[in-house]
């Protein structure tokens, strides 16, 4: 599985994702996704593009919790000289991440449908 944008982000190229969001990205859910992603994180060795895409797609449940996930995430990338990109994300987290400044996580098209 790809874990990052070809170097080349055009907007028709294809793009594989490298992680999943679950479905339910709360409080609840914080510290088992945490756990996984680090794990993730550990194993990937070969993020050398500038931008990781994860797949929102079945991200429907965010909250605070969630969001400040995504928000350590983003930071951990970021050392590594890498940029955090939310693909396709589901309405809720889309809205959740306009309403608290986030919108630069969501790839440009996804930005333009909470403008």
């Amino acid at each position: 599985m790809a874990t990052n944008l070809p170097e080349s982000l055009a907007a028709d190229a294809p793009v594989e994702p490298g992680l999943q969001l679950p479905a339910e990205l709360t409080i609840y859910t914080a510290a088992e996704t945490r756990t996984a992603w680090l794990g993730w994180l550990a194993g990937e060795t070969g993020l050398d593009e500038p931008v990781c895409a994860i797949d929102a797609s079945a991200c429907h449940e965010v909250d605070a919790a969630g969001l400040q996930l995504l928000v350590a995430l983003a930071h951990s990338l970021a050392r590594r000289q890498c940029r955090l990109q939310l693909l396709q994300p589901a309405a809720p987290l889309r809205a959740a991440c306009a309403e608290l400044g986030l919108a630069g996580l969501l790839m440009a098209d996804a930005q333009e449908a909470v403008a």
